[in-house]
């Protein structure tokens, strides 16, 4: 396969936004390369070793998930000078930003309620999916949709929109039709059927609408449309229900797969904040909105010199757990996307920094 088809599932992940900077949105390589793996990476450490260990002859994809400044790009640009079997593409950091980013995640799993990004960047993009269903099968094509997450709306779900009509077509010879016979007219009853579905769920949305459509060639329409969730840096909210600093470090630690090195105290809590970008912003933030429970990227030491001051439960990580878990979400949606299409892409999980990674 192509590398511009993983450029466009990388625009996906991040979508580029008016709000943020592209100054990271950045291609090395040949566009038109022929790739068969694909990794992930955020140190330079990790593309030496993916570089090193790979066969010459094989195209490889790597998206890079690290920071990047002008200096770092020029470095790359010299080292990967003369590679022609890879592609690296520097991923924009509007990644990190949505609802799908990782400091979302980490709300949802607190049970946090109407978590709202901590520094407002935007608003994501959603779009109408519209369909025309034979009024006997919309019930499960509807439900198609509901069941890859489209039809929401905040705190509601499974919202749709549908009106009846007439639909005619005409098969030619070698058609298959449904309902009715090849070689004349048919009128059959139609439902149109619209359904929200966010950005990151087009490519889902599409492919279960296709394979629940009884139709042989359905009709499918899809429009951007404004949206009114919001996007950005961190979340913070109130827990559903008040929990201690530990039981909340035991659900963060499932998803970032690691112990954290910083727990300050254990208390109740109930107003809390997650901050996934750089520690000492995140540490300052947490003090002007007056949580009673942080959870962040390792301070080396920052929020245990601050003591009392936080006046709240301090839970931090190490920093590159936090993009760990950004890539295991990126390879789960390259890999679905692959056995979706047929590809045969081999999809590698990065383990710790400085290591090539694991097979996904």
């Amino acid at each position: 396969m192509k590398a511009e088809i993983l450029d466009q599932l990388l625009d996906e992940f991040a979508p580029p936004a008016s709000s943020l900077s592209r100054g990271e949105d950045y291609l090395l390589g040949r566009p038109g390369l022929q790739v068969d793996k694909f990794f992930v990476a955020w140190s330079a450490a990790q593309l030496e070793g993916i570089i090193r260990k790979s066969r010459k002859g094989d195209g490889a994809y790597v998206a890079y998930l690290g920071c990047l400044n002008e200096r770092l790009r020029f470095l790359f640009s010299l080292g990967l000078k003369g590679c022609d079997d890879f592609v690296v593409r520097f991923v924009n950091p509007a990644w990190r930003y949505h609802s799908w980013g990782v400091a979302a995640r980490l709300a949802k799993d607190l049970g946090m309620e109407e978590a709202r990004p901590v520094q407002v960047l935007g608003r994501e993009r959603s779009f109408k999916v519209v369909a025309f269903v034979p009024t006997a099968d919309i019930a499960r094509v509807r439900e198609s949709l509901f069941g890859v997450g489209g039809g929401r709306y905040g705190l509601y779900s499974k919202c749709s929109f549908s009106t009846s009509g007439k639909g005619t077509f005409y098969g030619k010879k070698g058609s298959k039709p449904t309902y009715g016979e090849a070689g004349r007219l048919e009128e059959v009853a139609e439902e149109r059927l619209e359904v929200l579905v966010p950005s990151d769920r087009i490519g889902k949305a599409i492919s279960a609408l296709k394979k629940a459509h009884p139709y042989e060639e359905p009709v499918i329409e899809t429009y951007e449309v404004g949206s009114r969730r919001e996007f950005g840096e961190g979340r913070a909210g109130v827990l559903a229900r008040p929990m201690g600093a530990t039981e909340a470090s035991r659900r963060i630690a499932s998803v970032l797969g690691s112990q954290p090195v910083y727990l300050s105290r254990e208390s109740q809590c109930s107003k809390a904040m997650i901050w996934d970008g750089e520690p000492d912003r995140g540490i300052y933030e947490a003090l002007v909105r007056d949580v009673d429970l942080y959870v962040g990227p390792d301070s080396k030491g920052l929020a245990k010199l601050m003591g009392d001051g936080m006046q709240a439960g301090v839970i931090e990580f190490p920093q590159y757990r936090f993009l760990m878990a950004g890539a295991r979400e990126l390879i789960y949606m390259v890999r679905d996307k692959s056995k979706r299409e047929t590809w045969g892409l081999r999809t590698f999980l990065p383990s710790k920094v400085g290591r090539e990674g694991d097979k996904a």
